[in-house]
């Protein structure tokens, strides 16, 4: 069982891999200001055997988020800010596994999945409308389907480890007039065991984003696709015994490189604290 606690503010507004200004001082169109994403997992993992095991991951999202109104100032009166807010489930992810034990230390396997259609889409703006920015909501309206493919070395009475994994989220059933483009994350990273407690983490992480399609989809003032992109970020991290089979663990994600199609709002930084017990 793992239960983590993550939080992110986006407020960096970004244009390719250029970070740029909001132009919230002359007429025009909307412009993003800041998102500030809070999310609390709940995963449990079961290992069947050597070779088979599955993961139930459930989030509960805490969203916040301000844009600036368009046209900004109307005969020298300000337009304002308007403002959304979001506190649900999440989608639901159920993911299978099977590893192939190479050796001792070793193993290779593969990944098979599913997201399912589980998250709230009817969050309103303060002004009671729906926001054109399906994004925002807790659930996106898609089922997906999950493929990916893993190796794990851990030599036992060393203090090194290390893991890979990649991972493919494609849509496969979604509205008409919005689908999520597709998600590949690849992940790799290593534990060291400074003592029998304190556990030493590293990881690089990252992600590229397809570009979402449909009537739904983001754009930016001049009618281009808003959505996807590319982020690799270094995630250092610790992991600290505090009882036989539970840990407790925090880590930092560090972006250092972004780049995102059109114009958005990407974040500095994000931290990730949690704790997890084995049965």
């Amino acid at each position: 069982m793992d239960l983590r606690y993550s939080t992110s503010t986006a407020d960096v507004l970004r244009s390719g891999n250029n970070k740029i200004a909001a132009d919230t001082k002359f007429n025009g169109e909307v412009e993003n200001l800041s998102t500030v994403n809070t999310l609390i997992t709940a995963i449990a993992d079961y290992t069947l055997d050597e070779h088979w095991g599955a993961t139930l991951s459930v989030p509960y999202l805490s969203r916040t988020h301000s844009h600036n109104l368009g046209p900004y100032n109307i005969n020298g009166v300000s337009a304002g800010v308007e403002t959304f807010s979001a506190k649900s489930i999440g989608d639901i992810k159920i993911v299978g596994r099977y590893r192939f034990a190479l050796n001792d230390s070793n193993g290779v396997g593969f990944k098979l999945g599913v997201k399912l259609n589980t998250g709230r889409k009817n969050f309103t703006l303060n002004t009671g409308v729906l926001p054109n920015e399906v994004t925002l909501q807790p659930g996106n309206g898609s089922t997906d389907l999950i493929v990916g493919g893993f190796w794990q070395n851990a030599t036992p009475g060393t203090a090194l480890s290390w893991f890979a994994q990649g991972l493919l989220q494609q849509s496969i059933a979604s509205d008409p007039s919005f689908t999520p483009g597709y998600q590949i994350n690849v992940d790799a990273g290593g534990r060291y065991a400074v003592n029998k407690a304190l556990s030493a983490l590293l990881q690089v992480n990252v992600q590229l984003n397809g570009q979402d399609s449909g009537s739904s989809a983001a754009l930016t003032p001049s009618s281009s696709n808003s959505t996807g992109g590319q982020l690799i970020s270094v995630t250092p991290g610790i992991s600290v015994a505090i009882t036989p089979g539970t840990n407790i663990y925090s880590l930092i994600q560090l972006p250092v490189y972004q780049f995102v199609n059109g114009e958005q709002l990407t974040a500095s930084m994000g931290f990730t604290a949690g704790i997890n017990h084995r049965f």
